[in-house]
């Protein structure tokens, strides 16, 4: 079956750009939706929008926990997005008794 590059973008909007749900929508397979959106910068796009605003909503959320104090969301705030001012975490690989790994 053929599915139209209209029907996939409304599937994607009522799935909030979720692909397999979309997919599952359709009655089609998750690569068709793939294939499409390879092809179709409109299929793409509507993807890219939907996971754009749940990646904001995400931050949003992230930004009430360290406005919180919740020790978790300041360690991966500082370990992602503080990454660049040296909030990294650093693993050092020794062998037996510190020596060098063979």
């Amino acid at each position: 079956m053929l599915y139209s590059t209209a029907d996939i973008i409304k599937a994607l909007e009522k799935t909030h750009g979720m692909i397999y749900l979309a997919a599952e929508d359709l009655g089609c397979a998750a690569i068709t939706i793939y294939r499409r959106a390879e092809k179709v910068a409109a299929v793409r796009e509507t993807i890219d929008s939907y996971r754009g605003k749940l990646i904001d909503k995400a931050e949003l959320k992230l930004e009430q926990a360290v406005l919180n104090g919740e020790p978790w969301a300041i360690q991966f705030t500082l370990k992602t997005i503080g990454k660049h001012r040296g909030y990294v975490e650093r693993q050092e690989v020794t062998g037996a008794d510190g020596g060098a790994v063979l």
